[in-house]
This record gives C-alpha cells, sequence and structure tokens, in this order.
C-alpha cells in the first residue's frame, strides 16, 4: 500500500487509541520457547552484533531454560513515519512496506519494536510529525493484534550531539548529516513519551533505554550521535533483561 494512503487510512483511529490510560503493565512473563521478532532502524540491526544478538547471549546465559530465540529484523535508515529528508539517498524504507511479509515468514510471538531516531527525519517538531509517529506506532500495535502477536515497546535512542558533536548549517537543510540542533530535545524526547504513554491490548510492556543512553552517552557513542557503540548496545541489552525481569 502506499505509504501516503496508508496514513490517511488509519489517522482517524490512531490519535484517540493512544490516549494515556490509568493502568500498570506488569512486568513481561516470557514463556518457553518464545520466539521473538525485533523490529526496527539501524539502532536495531546493529551490524548483527548489536543489541538483539546480546539479548539472545544474555537470555542463553541467565534462562536457558526459556529457550528463547530473538530474530533481528532491523533494517537500516527505516521508519514508521513513511518520511524522507532532502538530501537522503533515496526514499527512506517504510516500516509497512514489508512488515506483513515478515509476518508470514516465520511465525513470532513477540514483537520488540525501536523505532524514532530516524522518523522526525532530524528536523523541526511540528505537531503534524508527533500525529504520524503515533499512527505508525498504533499501526504496527494493529497488525500484531491481528495476528495475536504481543509487543515489547522501546523508547527510540538519543542523538547524542553532546558527546558527538555536528556542526549544524542552519541555512541548509537538516538531515542526519546535518540535524535540527535541538532534535533530542524537542522531537526525541517527544517521541520517548509518546511510547511510554501508549496503552494497547497488545504491549505486555514499555521500555526507557532512551534515558539510560543519554546518562552515559560519553561511553556508549564515539564514531557518530545516532549509532551506540558495542558498550551501548549491551547497556540496551542488559536494561531491557533488567526491565522484564530475566
Amino acid at each position: 500500500m502506499n505509504r501516503r494512503k496508508f496514513t490517511k487510512l488509519t489517522s482517524l483511529g490512531a490519535l484517540g487509541a493512544l490516549l494515556p490510560q490509568c493502568e500498570d503493565f506488569e512486568s513481561f512473563p516470557f514463556q518457553k520457547n518464545q520466539v521473538i521478532g525485533c523490529f526496527g532502524d539501524s539502532v536495531t540491526y546493529g551490524g548483527k552484533n548489536g543489541y538483539v544478538e546480546k539479548l539472545q547471549q544474555l537470555s542463553d546465559t541467565l534462562r536457558p531454560d526459556l529457550n528463547l530465540t530473538f530474530h533481528n529484523w532491523g533494517k537500516s535508515s527505516e521508519t514508521v513515519t513513511g518520511l524522507t529528508e532532502i538530501g537522503h539517498p533515496g526514499p527512506r524504507p517504510y516500516l509497512f512496506e514489508r512488515l506483513n511479509e515478515d509476518l508470514a515468514s516465520t511465525k513470532i510471538d513477540v514483537a520488540f519494536f525501536c523505532y524514532g531516531i530516524n522518523c522526525g527525519i532530524y528536523g523541526r517538531p511540528s505537531e503534524k510529525l508527533f500525529d504520524s509517529f503515533k499512527i505508525g506506532v498504533l499501526s504496527f500495535l494493529e497488525k500484531l493484534k491481528q495476528k495475536e502477536i504481543s509487543a515489547v515497546l522501546l523508547t527510540p535512542p538519543p542523538l547524542a550531539l553532546n558527546t558527538v558533536p555536528v556542526a549544524t548549517d542552519l541555512q541548509k537543510p537538516f538531515t542526519w548529516q546535518n540535524p535540527y540542533p535541538n532534535y533530542e530535545e524537542e522531537v526525541l524526547q517527544k517521541f520517548k513519551r509518546i511510547i511510554l504513554d501508549t496503552k494497547h491490548p497488545s504491549v505486555l510492556a514499555t521500555i526507557d533505554i532512551h534515558q539510560v543512553l543519554l546518562d552515559h552517552q560519553k561511553q556508549c557513542y564515539d564514531s557518530d550521535p545516532i549509532h551506540p557503540n558495542l558498550t551501548g548496545h549491551r547497556l540496551i541489552a542488559e536494561t531491557i533483561v533488567e526491565n522484564l525481569g530475566f
């Protein structure tokens, strides 16, 4: 389906269903032999040596009795908003152009979701942008509900400009190479709040990986402000394990 048409069809239901409700999530109860598909962008992909792989290692070490299987379905540059900034080499991948195929390829019990760093295409905030992200989150959850798959939502990671600064030219379009200087504070923090406030029947847990990476950014980032290093990926995995109560 065309990404713009998809967005229009889902927008009305999304905004209402994502309003915060007065209920608390219990710790996520992993069950034996569960299969987990991990969806996300390049941070999730992690060169196939990132937090997904470290989750598998931790699971095998801490709870070998559960026999959990983690599949890395991260895709570099991907978004759930269907947006692409000027200057990006071609349209950014859009999750909903591959989601059906991925869900059909392997039966999973749980899906991890980690998007946001690319979804604002490194530009200024706007209500339209935030609504697009909310729509993307809800659309993912509705698809999982149809398939009777549970979800764990991860907040987007930060843009660590304090540790790996990028010189920004305000006269040029904002891109991943020329990000809006307040992208972290004005866009990603809002995306984080959207994730943490999301209530939906498919959601088993929401986990804040944003703050822990931000608090330890000097150790977790070195080559660029977008992609955590191996220490950062290890911290993501350990934060997930701690929150899910292995």
